[in-house]
């Protein structure tokens, strides 16, 4: 791991070295259920292309230009693109800014989403009908999301030409095994109406291994080794389309009309040998419908009704010799959600340029999940019990904010919002305040002060008392049905220089803090991973992000981010902790220009120091990505091919030494390279919606 870690770091450094030099050498001037929490935090990034700024200033937001962005960049997809905004990471498969999870709005309209849902949608999504991201680190109550959000601004039809335009991709890409992926997106616009329709498919096979080692003491005095060799191959088919139409009645009066709809299944099997000898088999199927209505008035009333319907049932069949005796046994599980959601706002425009917004919203949950097993042979190990559960959650909140400008350089945005919760197992009323001040003496300089506060809940499957098996069943999944929301407070300063230079600071909060964590049980030999509530967790943080431009040929940006964190647990099992560690990252981004317009290499490097979660070590990695993108056909067509990960540095694999608890995990880490081509006709630009499957089993 030391000798590929000095590989990435003399990688950086002499792609540095050679930015800094001209043509003649001169110098010029300056991811399932047993997959840990991520800590790793994001690195901002900032991207600046000739004469004309990417980033500018808009009261609370910092707004990008995303078509000067993607530019030279081989992103064909919204996913990608949301990568190349500062600050901005893809951190084991989940996105990131300034290191902590962000909403993701659609033309002010929030569809928060877990990983995996928002990952699958963000990809079906083509970058060309995106103009703009808007950041904003905190949120104001009238987006119905609190926290950090990026708003993707999606251009209007209005401008387009009457009749069909269209976008066609394919894309190919292996790890291990090789994924495919087919996408068509259509729209058709006449007048006053937009009607558009989007279908991807994604499949192939997958190939992970988990390596296990385990010094595994009982209260009975006797201590074990467990060592465990995992291999998982799956396949997986999911389907994913759009249907939307929207009318404009006149310019502020809109109706909009969708349907979003997502089919997926994967096949897995999983086998172990070693001191568990074990064939798991998983057959996993989701589906997931949503159907939204909104009406905007041009009084500045917005009415918002949308409903979702989740399901997703799944089987486990599991033999398996363990050293405490045998498992033979079926598991039918099952989660069906069914959830409604209504907004009513109103927005008003005020003298001098202030602006007032209020509204309310309400949500009903019901959550019907519940979990069997048979007995397939003589068990002599025990397994749970079947569970049953059906309860509902209802969520009442209340808001009202302003904004507007003091003077001619300071801009001002608050708001209040009061939220009931009502559970089976909470009841309570929260307050959550934001406050955004912006500082511009001049074009040159801002300066931005935020506050805001949030709750995180639990996911749905996280409150349920049931078991899922790994690692030939010495490994168990399972619930916490009383395990609390978690109360956040963070505030951050942000400082833009020239329009380019990215500098934050941080302060970050978080009472009853819950994550996922091993314990290696000592009253029988099974390692449990389980959601519990901490004492608190804090961080401090530094970041800065600094970009180059080195003639008409390369683009570079440097970004370091410094972290220090505590992580406070009185109540873990039977070893309380009170751990804090300081950790740094830094990446390099570089894009060279090979045939203006047409031909552009990029060639990535990040590293990041040791760091830890909870009672988990985590080691240093990074990674070096290289890809080339090739415009072409009169600018209709894209080719990328990459290859990311080249040395295959980027796994972490944890150990953990603390206590009584003796782990070491060595997860399978492969390089992935791929290809894509993208087809435009008619000018296509595309538009989207995503679901909330936040909180819903994955």
């Amino acid at each position: 791991m030391e000798r590929k870690v000095m590989i990435l770091v003399l990688c950086m450094a002499a792609t540095a070295a050679y930015a800094q030099t001209d043509g003649a050498g001169t110098a010029t001037s300056p991811a399932d259920s047993l997959r840990m929490d991520s800590i790793i935090h994001a690195l901002p990034e900032v991207m600046v292309k000739g004469e004309r700024p990417v980033v500018k200033v808009e009261g609370s937001k910092l707004t990008y230009d995303m078509p000067q962005l993607l530019k030279k960049e081989g992103a064909e997809n919204v996913y990608d693109a949301l990568k190349l905004i500062p600050g901005v990471a893809d951190d084991n498969g989940s996105l990131t800014l300034a290191g902590y999870a962000f909403n993701v709005l659609i033309n002010g309209k929030h569809y928060q989403m877990d990983a995996a849902q928002l990952n699958a949608l963000l990809k079906s999504l083509p970058v060309s009908r995106l103009k703009h991201a808007e950041v904003m680190y905190t949120t104001p109550a009238r987006y119905e999301v609190r926290g950090a959000s990026i708003n993707l601004d999606i251009a209007s039809d209005s401008s387009q030409p009457d009749g069909w335009q269209g976008e066609f991709t394919g894309a190919w890409n292996q790890e291990h095994e090789a994924m495919w992926s087919e996408r068509g997106a259509f729209l058709y616009h006449h007048n006053k109406l937009d009607i558009d329709f989007n279908y991807e498919h994604d499949h192939g096979k997958s190939y992970r291994t988990t390596d296990e080692t385990s010094l595994h003491a009982l209260d009975d005095g006797t201590t074990h080794d467990i060592v465990t060799d995992e291999a998982q191959r799956s396949r997986d088919h999911e389907h994913l389309w759009r249907m939307g139409l929207d009318y404009a009645f006149t310019e502020n009066h809109r109706l909009s009309l969708s349907y979003t709809g997502n089919y997926n299944t994967e096949h897995a099997r999983e086998d172990v040998t070693g001191n568990v000898m074990a064939a798991n088999a998983y057959r996993t199927r989701k589906t997931m419908h949503d159907v939204m209505l909104d009406y905007q008035l041009p009084t500045g009333t917005k009415v918002n009704v949308e409903y979702t319907y989740y399901n997703t049932p799944s089987t486990q069949q599991l033999t398996s010799t363990l050293p405490t005796g045998e498992l033979h046994f079926d598991t039918d599980e099952h989660q069906r959600i069914n959830r409604w959601k209504f907004h009513l706002g109103q927005e008003h425009s005020l003298a001098g340029g202030w602006g007032l917004n209020y509204g309310v919203r309400y949500s009903l949950t019901n959550d019907h999940s519940w979990q069997t097993f048979t007995s397939t042979g003589d068990n002599t190990a025990a397994h749970p019990a079947d569970s049953y559960s059906r309860q509902n959650e209802d969520i009442v909140n209340i808001y009202a904010g302003t904004n507007g400008k003091i003077g001619e350089k300071l801009d001002f945005e608050a708001s209040l919002a009061a939220e009931y919760y009502h559970s089976p197992v909470w009841h309570q009323w929260n307050v959550y305040p934001t406050l955004s001040l912006t500082y511009m003496p001049n074009s040159s300089h801002m300066l931005q002060l935020n506050f805001s506060s949030d709750k995180k809940f639990p996911d749905y499957w996280t409150l349920q008392s049931f078991t899922t098996y790994s690692n030939g069943g010495y490994n168990e999944v399972v619930g916490t049905p009383g395990l609390k929301p978690s109360s956040d407070y963070q505030t951050q300063l942000v400082y833009v220089l020239h329009n380019k230079y990215q500098f934050v600071a941080w302060f970050n909060y978080t009472d009853d803090y819950f994550v996922q964590t091993p314990y290696q049980r000592h009253d029988r030999l099974t390692v449990q991973y389980k959601y519990l509530n901490f004492d608190y967790s804090q961080q401090w943080g530094l970041q800065a992000s600094v970009p180059q431009r080195f003639g008409n040929w390369l683009d570079s940006r440097l970004s370091v981010l410094g972290v220090w964190m505590k992580e406070k647990c009185s109540a873990f099992y039977d070893i309380p902790f009170n751990r804090d560690i300081a950790w740094v990252m830094a990446s390099l981004r570089n894009n060279f220009t090979l045939v203006p317009d047409h031909l552009y290499l990029n060639l990535d490097g990040m590293i990041r120091s040791k760091a830890h979660q909870a009672i988990y070590d985590l080691p240093a990695s990074g990674n070096v990505d290289i890809g080339l993108k090739y415009i072409f056909w009169k600018k209709r067509a894209t080719l990328h091919v990459f290859c990311n990960d080249i040395f295959e540095t980027s796994g972490i694999d944890p150990v953990i030494h603390y206590g009584n608890q003796n782990m070491k995990m060595d997860f399978s880490c492969y390089r992935q390279v791929g290809v894509s081509l993208v087809y435009r006709f008619g000018g296509y630009k595309d538009k989207s919606k995503e679901v909330d499957t936040s909180r819903f089993k994955q």
